[in-house]
């Protein structure tokens, strides 16, 4: 199998990340070259005050444009949008940027925005003081105040209850807040990257996402693309956990088999980066010999019959019957009256369908033609 540029990891936040410096002058690509020299030639990292930065594992086209643009968007102040599925690796991008900013040495705090409920939420973002609430024994500091000057990743935006939503449009508009329980205002001047597995244009145009923080939101705007459509990813990544799973004191797998890699690029991958990880993982430590084969692969089949379908857990059923009316329409060609008759439906139905799509701000064009 040919080399990749592949890089110890020494944070568990970045799984599929290779470490290296902050900003190059020579530009990403050849600050990736440096780093492959540097692990070649076998020396240390230099020292840095600054946390490692990362660049992500790829060979693909599609992310080295992302990767570039990631860059030119970590020079800015503006508000960053990250889209994309489960498990692309929105976070890690996120990590990225900051670490790559003129706040890399200022502090980076995450909160997940659909792990809280919206009183913990609100605390959790804001801080509270001494009483505000029934069992705020003591005054806590928020997120939004411990990110100071430097970036404050807020995970799964979407999921933030409306009432908070009209609190955060406040931090990004005026860049102040207030604790829960004070009446003081409180100014803030970090950087905010949201990110979200939803389509937010559908989400405001239905209602439950408010219009102006949408817009403040997407100043800037990243999509993280899925595994499927960057297969030459594949490969280059299952190589970078079976060493880093062995750097962690899994069994000492020495690498792959062209069998085993051929199953995995010809597998679609639901779960993106997140279950390559772990079909990996699970290899790495099952497999008897020095290079994990197909026996050793765990992969349920794309359209499994597991009446609990994980891979679709995270989508509500309008967003899964728009894609099987897209993927039927791409099947056959764009013939709507065919696609019909295929999905069940009156022809009529199938255009109305679509024509609701298209107000919701989705790209149906193709199939008007």
């Amino acid at each position: 199998m040919p080399q990749s540029n592949l890089a110890r990891s020494t944070t568990t936040a970045a799984p599929h990340l290779a470490l290296h410096r902050p900003p190059h002058p020579g530009g990403l690509k050849q600050a990736v070259r440096d780093l492959q020299q540097m692990l070649d030639n076998n020396q240390a990292e230099p020292s840095s005050n600054r946390q490692p930065s990362v660049v992500p594992v790829t060979r693909s086209k599609k992310m080295e444009r992302l990767i570039e643009r990631a860059m030119r968007f970590a020079r800015s102040t503006a508000t960053l949008l990250l889209t994309g599925e489960s498990g692309t690796g929105k976070e890690l991008v996120a990590n990225l940027i900051h670490q790559h900013s003129p706040r890399a040495d200022q502090p980076y705090i995450r909160i997940n925005c659909a792990a809280l409920a919206e009183t913990l939420l609100e605390s959790e973002l804001f801080g509270h003081e001494r009483g505000a609430f029934t069992g705020a024994f003591e005054a806590r500091q928020g997120r939004l105040a411990a990110a100071a000057d430097g970036t404050i990743l807020l995970d799964e935006i979407s999921e933030i209850p409306p009432r908070l939503q009209a609190k955060l449009l406040r931090v990004l508009e005026e860049k102040e807040f207030q604790i829960v329980g004070s009446n003081v205002t409180n100014r803030v001047d970090a950087r905010v990257i949201a990110t979200t597995n939803r389509c937010l244009a559908r989400e405001t145009a239905e209602g439950r996402f408010r219009e102006d923080l949408f817009h403040r939101l997407c100043v800037l705007e990243l999509h993280i693309p899925p595994l499927r459509e960057r297969p030459e990813d594949v490969a280059v990544l299952a190589e970078f956990f079976v060493r880093r799973f062995a750097q962690e004191g899994e069994p000492a797998v020495r690498g792959i088999s062209s069998e085993a890699v051929a199953m995995l690029c010809d597998y679609p991958w639901p779960g993106n980066v997140r279950q390559l990880r772990n079909v990996i993982h699970r290899a790495c430590v099952v497999a008897e010999s020095g290079t994990i084969g197909i026996g050793d692969l765990e992969l349920k089949p794309p359209h499994s019959s597991d009446p609990s379908l994980d891979h679709l857990a995270h989508m509500r059923l309008e967003d899964l019957e728009r894609e099987v009316i897209f993927a039927a329409l791409r099947q056959t060609q764009g013939k709507k009256t065919v696609a019909a008759r295929q999905l069940g439906v009156n022809p009529k139905t199938l255009t109305n369908k679509l024509k609701r799509y298209r107000d919701l701000g989705y790209s149906v064009g193709e199939f008007f033609s």
